[in-house]
């Protein structure tokens, strides 16, 4: 009996090294696959701009049908959390909003055209926009 414990005991460790291993050699190959950890560095400068429990719009130049669409709103939504990012609409509009863009632009076009004026450039793509008041 303590003999196949034993054996079962050294199979679950080889398991182990042999998970870790593959894990590895998928992460050397595919280094941040979703620009999760490229995210972070991009908007570590609005992050300490806007309050932990803050809702923040999301205004991008890329199109919702694009398929890079969603993996840049889901790495901007990893980046700023625990901040909430949504998107804008009719009935939702918070006093903040990231900008994320992929290309230099007119972003004081982009953001006013939502009713957003610019309140910095942090660089890289990376805009923080408030709400205009009325």
């Amino acid at each position: 009996m303590t003999g196949v414990c034993l054996g079962v005991a050294v199979l679950g460790v080889m398991g182990a090294f042999n998970s870790y291993q593959v894990s590895k050699g998928y992460s050397a190959q595919f280094p941040d696959a979703y620009g999760g950890g490229a995210a972070q560095v991009r908007f570590a400068p609005l992050i300490a701009r806007v309050p932990e429990n803050a809702e923040l719009g999301y205004i991008t130049d890329l199109d919702p049908s694009q398929p890079a669409y969603a993996p840049a709103f889901l790495a901007a939504q990893y980046a700023v959390a625990p901040r909430l990012l949504v998107t804008i609409d009719a009935k939702t509009r918070p006093e903040w909003a990231a900008g994320n863009f992929s290309k230099p632009q007119d972003f004081a076009q982009a953001g006013a055209a939502r009713g957003y004026e610019i309140e910095a450039d942090l660089g890289n793509g990376v805009v923080l926009f408030r709400r205009k008041s009325p």
